[in-house]
Formats: C-alpha cells, sequence, structure tokens
C-alpha cells in the first residue's frame, strides 16, 4: 500500500464542503438524548460540560489536521503503515474498521428505535434497518462526491430543525442555570467525557483529507463546521435546562423530541412527526459517511472493491443492529461504544499527532546527518 495517495480530480471535493460533512456527522440522531446523559452527571452546569468537550474537540482537530499536513496527502490508514509497519498498521486499521462498523449499527438501531416509539410502534424493526441498508447501498455506490452532496441536504434540514426551538424559551425558567459551578470539576469533566460520544465523527477528516482538492484550507472549514456543532448542542443543551425541570428532564429519554411537542401551527401540529421523519436524512448521510470508511479500508490495504465490500459490509451492520432489540440492550451498546468512541476519537488521534510529529523530528535529524556525513 502506497503510504501517500492523491485521487483523481473528479474524485476530490472543495474543503468548504467539509463544514457540511462536519455537522453532519457530529449531530446525528444523539442529539435527541444527550442531554439527559450528560444531567445525569453534570446537573445544571451540563452546558459547562459541553462548552468543554467543544473545545477539546477543537484542540484535537487542530492536531489532527497539522498532523495530516505533515504527509501532504494521505489517510489514517497510510499513517498507520508509515509509522507502525505493515503489521501493526493492519492490526490498527482493522480495529478502527470495526470500531466505525459497531458505530454504524448502533447509529441505525438508534435511529429504528425512535421511529419506532414516537411514530409506528408496531412497524417491525428490520424493515427500517433493511431500508435503510438498502438507501445506503444506493446513495453509496455514487462515491464519495454523492455522499458530500448528502451532507449539504442532511445540513438543510438540521438548520430548519435548530430554529423550531425557539418555542421553547417562551415557558423557560432561566434561574435554573444558577448557581454557575455549583458542581465540581470531575463531575463537570465526567459529563463531557460522556459529551464525546455526540461530538465524535469529526476524525474522519484524518480518512477525507486526500480527496480535498485545496488542502490549505482544511483546517478552517473542519473548525468551522466544529464551531457550528458545538454552537448547536450547547444552544440545545441550554433550553433543555431552562425548560424542564430536573426530575423531567432526568426521565426524559429524548428530551429534544418532547420539546418539539408543544410547537402548534393552526395548519399543523405533531411536528416531532415531521422531524424524526425527516431526519432520516441526517442519519442516513453518519451511515453512508462510516460506511465509506469502512469499504476504504479494504481498498486501501487489499485492493478489494468497494462496491462489493459495500454490500457485504451492509449485510453485517443489518445482522448487528437485529441483535439489540431491548432499550436496555440498545443503551448498554451506546454506553460500551461511548468508551471506545472517547479513546479512538479524542485520545488515540492526539497520541498519534504526537509520534508522527516525534518520527518526523526523528527523520529529520537522521537525514541531516547523512548529508552532513557525505560532505
Amino acid at each position: 500500500m502506497d503510504i501517500r495517495y492523491t485521487p483523481r480530480k473528479n474524485f476530490q471535493f472543495h474543503a468548504f464542503l467539509l463544514f457540511f460533512v462536519i455537522c453532519n456527522v457530529q449531530i446525528g440522531v444523539g442529539v435527541f438524548s444527550y442531554e439527559r446523559y450528560i444531567y445525569q452527571v453534570s446537573g445544571h452546569d451540563a452546558w459547562i460540560s459541553v462548552v468543554l468537550a467543544g473545545l477539546i474537540t477543537h484542540l484535537t482537530v487542530w492536531l489532527i489536521v497539522r498532523m495530516l499536513e505533515r504527509y501532504g496527502s494521505t489517510d489514517l490508514y497510510g499513517i498507520h503503515y508509515d509509522v507502525f509497519g505493515k503489521l501493526a498498521g493492519t492490526l490498527l486499521n482493522c480495529l478502527y474498521m470495526l470500531y466505525y462498523l459497531c458505530v454504524t449499527a448502533i447509529m441505525m438501531r438508534n435511529y429504528v428505535e425512535v421511529i419506532q416509539v414516537w411514530i409506528f410502534p408496531d412497524l417491525p424493526a428490520w424493515l427500517v434497518i433493511v431500508l435503510l441498508s438498502l438507501l445506503t447501498i444506493y446513495a453509496g455506490y455514487g462515491g464519495i462526491r454523492v455522499i458530500i452532496g448528502m451532507c449539504v441536504l442532511g445540513f438543510i434540514v438540521i438548520l430548519f430543525t435548530a430554529f423550531l426551538f425557539y418555542s421553547p424559551l417562551k415557558y423557560a425558567i432561566w434561574t435554573q442555570l444558577l448557581p454557575v459551578m455549583e458542581t465540581d470539576a470531575w463531575h463537570v469533566m465526567n459529563g463531557a467525557v460522556r459529551m464525546g460520544f455526540s461530538l465524535s465523527g469529526f476524525e474522519l477528516i484524518l480518512l477525507l483529507y486526500p480527496f480535498i482538492r485545496n488542502k490549505e484550507r482544511t483546517m478552517l472549514h473542519t473548525q468551522l463546521g466544529v464551531a457550528c456543532s458545538n454552537v448547536i448542542y450547547l444552544v440545545t443543551m441550554i433550553i433543555s435546562i431552562v425548560y424542564f425541570s430536573p426530575s423531567q428532564l432526568l426521565r426524559s429519554i429524548w428530551p429534544s423530541i418532547n420539546m418539539l411537542k408543544i410547537i402548534k401551527y393552526p395548519y399543523l401540529e405533531r411536528l416531532e412527526f415531521i422531524v424524526v421523519s425527516v431526519w432520516m436524512l441526517v442519519a442516513l448521510t453518519g451511515l453512508l459517511l462510516n460506511t465509506w470508511a469502512i469499504t476504504r479500508g479494504f481498498k486501501r490495504m487489499w485492493n478489494w472493491n468497494q462496491k462489493t465490500m459495500l454490500v457485504i459490509v451492509s449485510i453485517i451492520t443489518v445482522a448487528l443492529s437485529l441483535s439489540f432489540e431491548a432499550h436496555s440492550q440498545i443503551a448498554q451498546m451506546n454506553k460500551w461504544i461511548g468508551k471506545w468512541n472517547v479513546a479512538l476519537s479524542f485520545v488515540y488521534p492526539m497520541l498519534l499527532s504526537c509520534i508522527v510529529a516525534i518520527v518526523f523530528a526523528f527523520r529529520r535529524r537522521k537525514a541531516s546527518s547523512k548529508g552532513e556525513g557525505s560532505r
């Protein structure tokens, strides 16, 4: 496998589209339920945990992009081969592919559960899962540029939905945010760690980087995308805290959807039905990006056909998703994935960027020593 890789120009896309990619991959189905999990540990200071997690995300993105700039045009799979060798690099690549497979399965199952609870209680889970898989295969066959285009459409849905949360502000009790910093630092930090599951996905820049046409603007648009996601999560969290009572927020499984129930128009009611239905487009972009990341690994390491692997990966995803039935199983899987998420989306990329910096410094020193020795 070549360490550095530059795709053909017809496969590349402009850097500004990263803004839409990052927003879509970070704001998925988790935006419906994250408030409760953060509030459980951070209390009314949960918004501080969101801010802290956002700042850590910005730092991680900065380190990732700086690491990619050292190589010029490569991805995570190539970096692993370069730094750790073929054997260890292959194992690490397979670990990430397995991780993305699990994330895809749990994302699919989370969305299906929302549909079953809020819209069609008697709808078989397998029917929606198969439908999502067929859509993933159909759109995935179009390649990375079609997936990026889907992200633009998904962002429109996110933006439209975000503006709907003005209605709960009419019933806000702002004193529920006080006193600020009452929660101790340990619990605030614990809330930030839990928030990492919702903010993850930005690490896909490690695989998308070779396909960016104007790479010098990668940092700007990636950071803007992360900032947009952080603002949406922060605003939604604050609205949830001031709208719900503490006991209500702790009991509510999907606080964001519950807030949409109060929005009524003379010509339209039960707006949450529409939002949950249209949100399939946002969920689909996350499925597409994660599935593409897996098939890209097969292509890079073993030169296997991506379209063939897309079908195989989708079948495996369906089987994994159907293995979770009860809400307790889904919640347990979310908790397990969340722990791996923090490690593979935040901790490891930071560690890898430091290792790459040391390796490059060592290589420069070795090259300069050889140059002086040949004189």
